[in-house]
């Protein structure tokens, strides 16, 4: 997105923290104080003290053309006093009619031409804040950690002019101090980096150069002297909203819970308070985040959980401080220790009616229940900073218990019973990180809890009460290459019906019969386990980079109170080599590859995984680019394919992915997907997305990105059931289906922005997923490859009709019978909103939202074009209207 940030993703897949490179030794400007003069903010640089303020000059390119001269030349000047940095930036464009001046929400991704300026005013090579604008006005801004990581989610409450003229263009920036983090001192300097990207040539180029061959990022800055007298300022900001929601949704007049306008007013404040120049206290009181996008609809016929991506700004912000995860190549389906999005989840009690009160209600009466879709947060507070040489954060946020109700109604009508239950706990969730250098090494320490209350039996059986997960890491760079590694510990306790829960759930499956080193023990009240890896990571160079790994997790490790985690018991390894070419070459402007393999095995020394493969990708001298990736594997073992049933075998296969992509510079540009892969059963997957943007304005842009994949499936998971005849497969039998399954989606997006600040954002989603079972399979004995199939020299089948549903009877050879419902299934959703966000002062902004969402679900598996899309428009509606008007007040 950023010239800064997509350029450095590009040209710098990982980063060390190298001695201070010849560019910063070189590359300095002296600050100007501003003294009694004064700037008027409008993007002209006519004031006398710009004239008298030293210029610098002379940026280098690292795109299209690493190191090489820029085709047109960039001025950049540093002004400041008590309260604030001043920027001014002339960008000369001997073309200045074709300077682009594209219009879009700030911080939105956008190709146009920009400048940059970025600080590391902590003065440790590793941080920095970074600001960006482009020629029409739109604020950008990200800070950067770890000296290349990015947290662009970091918004700071500054502001910037520009102007065009016959030579180019300007930038007039105004930082304030209190949106900078630095020491008091008498006589300081910081870090300092010029950029700028010129879209016409595609150039992304800086002032003390960025060595794409080189570690690191911020330790490559340059250097701002000549800063006197600053006295960091121990700022407060206060951010106090009020909001309103109005939900219409389908409903039963009968249901008295039923309401066909629900109204739900809020209040709610942030607070972010410099307790030190040092450490920052933000604090959310109440929080709302109705104008969030919602979460893609998807359909999940694996046992694993799906993972959806963190929006909510205050969980966003920050995350600099409290990342965990060590440098690494690919992750390898490792756990992940902090997950936010565990905080203010749905209620996990979903069935709290008792049956008391379907028994009250009677054959013939009914049952009505409300329940919220999320737990409440009464309030979160963060704590970062640095004391010393030591970074720490530390999160704490409390949700409020959550109840449902009901009410049970006989068949005259009478309410025979009419209370609530709660459906999950109040809960503190905590987070604490902490990071030192000593020398060139990094040693950290990291911890999450949660606590919750469990005074209710029902909430006790099925819930922990607490969970904490704690480990180190450690970060030793060398040359060209960096060594790391984690090492973390987990302790869950609570009842014992809640912890043989635990040991049951799909990340650990303790009750699989065929396995020898683990077992389900109903009187364990708690669970404890580790996890740990290390990298072997070869950063710069050239050419040539490579990446060596290893982990394990133990089968009673558990993060995913508080993080995300989807299996336990593995231990593996791998490696990677990679090449990268950044210099034009032939018709290329840059390419590379890598070839990787791995493998895994469970604690019982069980192969559950081989992997081989490479990739391929290249930019061409228009900025066209493609990728390939390829990768297989031999047969292995699935240890989760029965769901905590004997193991099968994983059959051999393997996959290829093709990409590539136009110029995003031009008013319409694209891109296209294909991918497949097959395995020796016969099951298959093919799929493929395209993708346009359609700028036909300089403030409009249209996005539509259709998507279509089919799969086969030779044994899809169905179910399992007693037979206790069946030695071979412990006295279960568990059934598997062939699965054909279609499904297409459309994410549509039209973005129009009257102004920098006020802009209107749509987006809609359709989405028909249908699944047809054609077929019926038995595990026969533990270890199979190939099941054999009902009705097919193998058991028979039967269609049964249970009252208009269609029931098949399954029966084996062994003459057992098991029952299965018809498990064919359409699934509709369409999903909409639309977002005007005005910010009316610096800080400060009105939010007007529209969300529409439309579900559907049709118990058969025939799709129908036709049928579905008029489906879409006519299943029942849900509609969301919102107002949230937030005000800044701060220095």
């Amino acid at each position: 997105m950023r010239l800064f940030l997509l350029s450095l993703a590009l040209a710098l897949p990982l980063a060390a923290q190298p001695s201070t490179p010849a560019s910063a030794q070189t590359h300095t400007v002296r600050a100007h104080s501003l003294g009694d003069a004064s700037i008027d903010l409008d993007g002209v640089l006519d004031e006398p003290v710009w004239s008298q303020a030293d210029p610098v000059s002379g940026f280098t390119q690292l795109r299209p053309t690493s190191g090489a001269p820029v085709t047109e030349d960039t001025e950049a000047r540093v002004i400041y006093d008590g309260n604030a940095v001043y920027v001014g930036m002339r960008m000369h464009d001997s073309q200045a009619d074709r300077i682009d001046t594209q219009l879009a929400r700030r911080d939105s991704g956008l190709e146009s031409d920009w400048a940059m300026v970025a600080f590391d005013s902590y003065d440790d090579d590793r941080t920095a804040f970074l600001f960006q604008v482009n020629a029409a006005g739109v604020l950008a801004d990200a800070l950067l950690f770890d000296d290349v990581n990015e947290d662009d989610s970091w918004d700071a409450v500054w502001d910037v002019a520009v102007s065009r003229d016959a030579t180019g263009w300007t930038a007039e920036f105004r930082i304030p101090l209190s949106q900078l983090r630095f020491a008091s001192g008498a006589d300081q300097s910081w870090g300092i980096e010029f950029g700028r990207k010129h879209l016409r040539t595609n150039e992304q180029s800086f002032w003390a150069p960025i060595v794409p061959e080189q570690n690191g990022v911020v330790s490559q800055f340059g250097t701002l002297a000549g800063l006197r007298d600053l006295s960091a300022p121990r700022n407060l900001e206060i951010q106090p909203y009020i909001a309103s929601a109005l939900t219409r949704a389908p409903g039963n007049d009968l249901d008295p819970f039923f309401a066909e306008n629900d109204l739900d007013p809020r209040v709610g404040l942030d607070v972010k308070y410099g307790v030190t120049s040092d450490i920052t206290l933000t604090a959310t009181v109440n929080p709302d985040f109705g104008q969030i996008e919602a979460d893609p609809a998807q359909v999940n016929l694996g046992g694993f959980e799906l993972f959806f991506q963190e929006r909510r700004p205050f969980f966003v912000e920050g995350t600099d401080v409290f990342s965990m995860s060590p440098r690494r190549y690919f992750s390898n389906n490792r756990p992940t220790l902090l997950y936010t999005r565990r905080i203010g989840r749905s209620p996990q009690r979903g069935s709290f009616v008792p049956d008391a009160a379907h028994d009250a209600a009677g054959e013939n009466g009914t049952v009505y229940t409300d329940a919220p879709q999320q737990s409440t947060i009464l309030g979160a507070a963060k704590l970062s900073g640095r004391i010393g040489r030591f970074s720490f954060g530390v999160l704490d946020a409390v949700t409020g218990p959550e109840y449902g109700r009901f009410q049970a109604v006989d068949l005259n009508g009478a309410v025979a019973m009419d209370d609530r239950e709660l459906v999950e706990p109040a809960t503190n969730y905590a987070v604490a990180r902490t990071r030192g250098t000593f020398g060139r090494t990094i040693l950290g320490g990291f911890a999450t809890s949660v606590l919750r209350s469990t005074s209710n039996d029902a909430i006790a059986t099925l819930l922990p009460s607490q969970a904490t997960v704690g480990g180190l890491d450690v970060e030793h760079p060398f040359g060209d290459w960096v060594l790391n590694g984690q090492l973390a510990g987990s302790v869950v306790s609570g009842s014992a019906a809640s912890i043989t829960r635990l040991q049951r759930a799909f990340p650990r499956v303790y009750q699989r019969p065929d396995a020898d080193h683990i077992d389900v023990d109903p009187t364990r009240t708690s669970l404890t386990g580790w996890t740990a890896e290390a990298n072997l990571l070869k950063t710069s160079g050239d050419h040539w980079l490579l990446g060596v790994h290893g982990n394990a997790t133990s089968p009673g490790f558990d993060s995913n109170e508080l993080g995300f985690q989807s299996r336990a018991d593995q231990v593996g390894g791998g490696t990677v080599l990679i090449y990268n070419q950044n210099q034009p070459q032939g018709p290329f402007q840059s390419w590379g590859g890598n070839v990787f393999t791995g493998v895994a095995y469970n604690f019982a020394g069980d192969r559950t995984n081989t992997f081989i493969g490479g990739n391929a990708n290249g930019t061409f001298r228009n900025f066209w680019g493609f990728g390939i990736n390829g990768d297989g594997g031999p047969r292995t073992v699935d240890d989760r394919g029965t769901r905590g049933g004997p193991l099968m075998a994983d059959p051999a296969g393997g996959g290829i992915n093709l990409n590539g992509w136009t110029d995003d510079r031009k008013p319409v540009s694209g891109f296209a997907w294909t991918g497949a892969n097959r395995n020796e059963l016969g099951s298959w997957f093919h799929g493929v997305e395209v993708g346009a943007e359609l700028r036909p304005a300089s403030n409009v842009s249209v996005s539509l990105s259709p998507e279509l994949s089919r799969s086969h499936s030779e044994r899809q998971y169905v179910d399992a059931f007693d037979a206790p005849d069946l030695d071979a497969t412990f006295g279960r039998r568990y059934v598997f289906g062939i699965l054909d399954q279609t499904t297409l989606s459309l994410n549509a997006r039209v973005n129009w922005t009257f102004t920098p600040r006020l802009s209107l954002q749509t987006y809609v989603r359709p989405f028909i997923s249908r699944g047809r079972y054609t077929g019926f399979r038995q595990l026969t004995e533990a270890g199979q490859l190939d099941l054999p199939q009902y009705g097919d020299g193998f058991g028979s089948i039967e269609t049964l009709d249970d009252d208009g549903s269609l029931v098949y009877r399954l029966t084996g050879a062994d003459g057992g019978t098991a029952e299965v419902e018809d498990p064919d299934f359409t699934v509709r959703a369409l999903q909409g909103n639309a977002v005007v966000r005005w910010e009316y002062r610096p800080g400060s902004a009105l939010f007007v939202v529209w969300q529409q969402q439309r579900s559907g679900f049709a118990p058969d598996g025939d799709i129908s074009f036709r049928r579905d899309v008029r489906g879409l428009f006519s299943d029942e509606v849900t509609n969301v209207f919102l107002v949230k008007f937030s005000y800044w007040l701060g220095g």
